[in-house]
């Protein structure tokens, strides 16, 4: 999904400079042309906002239970994305709970621009 996004992201971008694959220009010299954010740095920026705000709510929102909510022995459906919304999360921790960490906000603005910086193409 996060390929597709990124190529439709690039098409678009060669529609508004009005250029073509012949044309032989790089992604990243259409990103400076266009500067546009990359789409998949603001999802994962949005996603570790929004994931700190989740953790910190003390009441028992919906939002905050299913966050945490796993099925009782059963697979994920064919077709269905193996991972979860929080399993990026729980990589990026390793055995530490993103729960937990994300209740001290500092810790938390720390780490978010690495949580990004690991799903940005270098190239």
């Amino acid at each position: 999904m996060e390929r597709k996004l990124a190529a439709a992201q690039h098409n678009m971008e060669r529609s508004i400079l009005n250029i073509t694959y012949k044309d032989r220009n790089t992604n990243k010299w259409i990103r400076e042309q266009t500067q546009v954010q990359d789409i998949l740095e603001a999802i994962k920026s949005r996603k570790w906002t929004w994931a700190g705000h989740i953790s910190r709510r003390k009441d028992n929102r919906w939002s905050s239970t299913l966050t945490h909510w796993t099925p009782y022995g059963r697979k994920r459906n064919r077709g269905r994305q193996r991972k979860r919304w929080r399993d990026e999360l729980q990589n990026y921790w390793g055995e530490v709970n993103w729960y937990q960490q994300a209740q001290n906000r500092g810790t938390w603005r720390h780490h978010a621009e690495a949580f990004i910086l690991q799903w940005i193409d270098n190239g």
